[in-house]
């Protein structure tokens, strides 16, 4: 469990660490669905109703509604769609117009037909197109009757004709029968009687005739009223946007989530695999020695920044802190009475490309003048990468500015000052420091976060360590903001007995201490002052 804290610990910090970048991409996410819903906007939509017609009941003499599900099949067929989409310019395939339709049935023999369409007018057009088709086939279904069907109401329209044509002859002989016996005689009577019968029956006959012939020619009979057809009750709306603004938002909120959550991804995969260290603590134990501070370094690019640094540092009241802490750690007696003509030297390691941990040594240095120690800033040993930096040293400074800072780029042995702060810039791949210049030096390693790896700091203290210094201390330039370790090794993480801190010069009164490089200092300043 403590493995996993640690990993997901480590995995926030990394995407807390590009928070700004993050919300760049927040940013470039929400534009790019912005534009995306610009060029793809949400569909328009446009209804319309058709109201279906009434169809008689067989046998029954009324009239009764479509079966709806039937009617939706039939609306959203083939045979419908086809006739739609070759009413529509431009036109659309056959499986589009069936994507962008839709029938529903909100009332017994209503039909809402809505489509969709890219523009008002073609959202507009289709579901026109639709409703149009739909009414022209059930007037053309009803209005056509099928083969066998009109075959049968030929085959009663012919019996009904032949009986009619019969029951003319017969009221015709019964017409003459009674004009020759007279309407009073019993024969005359019973004919009378017989020929209302048959007037009744043919009349009635000629109304079933009638009827058929209507049937045939393919006019529906509901209870001797024909049936209503097919209409469009209410013609296409005008097309609306529904949901645009929740379009919207899912789309600049769903490309600002995607882009954020790939970024993300992105640098927590490429952290694991980036060999760099972080954090104080990950610095301090790849080595096993201090981190003792924390600045914040100010790396100029050109000689003349360099010697602007030197002349006007200020750091703010945290940094200003731990620079002083430092100072008194290592030299406590600097700036007071100085009881020997011997500086204290202080070598600053840094490694080639670490523009921070370069900035670190002369920050010391301008910041101890300022306090009025006097103080020297070394450049001892050059890379090509501090080019600049040994540019500015290699010229006096202005003395208004720091009067108590010199620099140089040569041995000088006779400065009279109390601190002396020798640069040492090792190569990355092969360091190699020069014993001349380190020689009886209080060693500290100078590195940012997130600048070198395991194998660099390893590479530097092991070089050091074969020419006879040893690192005492390491500070951390331009520290991750999010880290909230110190560097601070427990006793069984430092090599050896109790690894010492860095190396505070106490002996400077009574009797001799001795010198960084061995020798010994003198009881007093003489007449250096």
């Amino acid at each position: 469990m403590s493995e996993q804290a640690v990993d997901l610990r480590s995995t926030w910090a990394v995407v807390r660490r590009r928070g700004g970048i993050l919300a760049a991409a927040a940013v470039l996410g929400a534009v790019a669905g912005g534009v995306l819903l610009y060029f793809a906007p949400p569909p328009f939509t446009s209804s319309s109703v058709v109201l279906l017609p009434s169809a008689a009941q067989s046998g029954s003499g009324k009239t009764g509604g479509y079966d709806a599900e039937t009617q939706v099949l039939i609306a959203t067929s083939s045979e419908i769609l086809s006739r739609a989409a070759q009413m529509v310019e431009p036109e659309p395939a056959q499986d589009e117009v069936l994507d962008r339709v839709t029938v529903a049935v909100p009332a017994p023999s209503i039909l809402r037909i809505t489509a969709e369409g890219p523009t008002v007018t073609q959202a507009e057009d289709l579901v026109s197109a639709v409703a149009d088709s739909l009414v022209a086939y059930l007037k053309e279904s009803t209005g056509t009757l099928s083969e066998a069907r009109r075959v049968e109401l030929q085959d009663r329209l012919d019996t009904l004709t032949a009986s009619l044509t019969a029951m003319d002859g017969e009221i015709s002989k019964a017409k003459a029968r009674i004009a020759a016996q007279g309407g009073t005689t019993a024969a005359g009577l019973a004919d009378a009687a017989a020929l209302s019968d048959l007037t009744a029956v043919h009349a009635s006959t000629v109304l079933d005739i009638d009827a058929l012939k209507k049937q045939m020619a393919g006019e529906d009979v509901a209870g001797g009223e024909p049936g209503g057809g097919a209409n469009v009750l209410q013609a296409a709306s005008p097309g609306r946007q529904s949901g645009y603004v929740t379009e919207a938002l899912i789309h600049v909120l769903g490309g600002a989530a995607i882009f954020v959550l790939f970024t993300a991804l992105y640098f927590i995969v490429t952290n694991q695999r980036d060999p760099k260290l972080r954090s104080r603590d990950e610095i301090a134990t790849s080595v096993g020695i201090p981190v003792v501070a924390s600045l914040r370094a100010r790396p100029p690019r050109s000689a003349g920044a360099w010697a602007e640094l030197l002349r006007s540092y200020e750091p703010d009241s945290a940094d200003g802190w731990g620079l002083r802490q430092l100072i008194h750690a290592l030299v406590p007696d600097a700036g007071k009475e100085w009881p020997s003509d011997d500086p204290f030297v202080l070598v600053v390691l840094s490694v080639s490309g670490d523009s921070g941990g370069l900035a670190i040594g002369p920050q010391i240095a301008s910041f101890a003048a300022s306090n009025g120690i006097p103080t020297q800033l070394f450049a001892a040993q050059q890379h090509e990468s501090a080019t600049p930096l040994w540019a500015a040293c290699s010229g006096p400074l202005r003395r208004d500015d720091r009067p108590a800072l010199s620099v140089t780029t040569v041995p000088d042995s006779l400065a009279r000052v109390d601190i002396s702060v020798r640069l040492v810039v090792l190569d990355r791949d092969t360091p190699d420091p020069d014993a001349t210049v380190v020689a009886g030096g209080t060693a500290l390693l100078a590195v940012s976060s997130a600048s070198v790896t395991r194998r660099n700091l390893a590479d530097a203290v092991v070089a050091a360590d074969q020419v006879g210094l040893t690192v005492q201390g390491i500070i951390v330039a331009n520290p991750d903001p999010l880290d909230r370790t110190t560097g601070r090794l427990a006793p069984l993480e430092r090599p050896g007995s109790p690894a010492p801190g860095p190396t505070p010069i106490t002996a400077r009164s009574g009797g001799k201490a001795p010198d960084p490089a061995g020798g010994q200092r003198r009881q007093n300043r003489g007449g250096r002052r």
